[in-house]
């Protein structure tokens, strides 16, 4: 089980989503790491509607990423443990 864990723990720093709005482009992992920040010279002539548009990309790529984290985490843990998925939504 603890081989199990570690593959899963270890899974989620591979699982990317990418969000864009608006010229801004955001990749974050399972994990909840940032991994990608792309801004088009368009993103950076309004700076407050820059800094307003990267703190809902962000939040919704971390979002994203989580959502396909979970299920590749049902996935992994399914055969774990009869019940187990119940834990994750399942």
């Amino acid at each position: 089980m603890k081989k199990k864990a570690e593959e899963i723990k270890a899974r989620m720093s591979s699982i990317e989503a990418t969000e864009t709005l608006n010229g801004i482009s955001v990749t974050c992992t399972a994990d909840r790491a940032v991994k990608n920040i792309t801004l088009t010279d368009q993103a950076l002539l309004d700076r407050e509607m820059l800094e307003d548009q990267l703190c809902v990309l962000i939040n919704r790529t971390l979002e994203s990423a989580a959502s396909a984290g979970e299920a590749e985490m049902k996935e992994l843990a399914g055969p774990m443990m009869p019940g187990l998925s119940g834990l994750f939504g399942g």
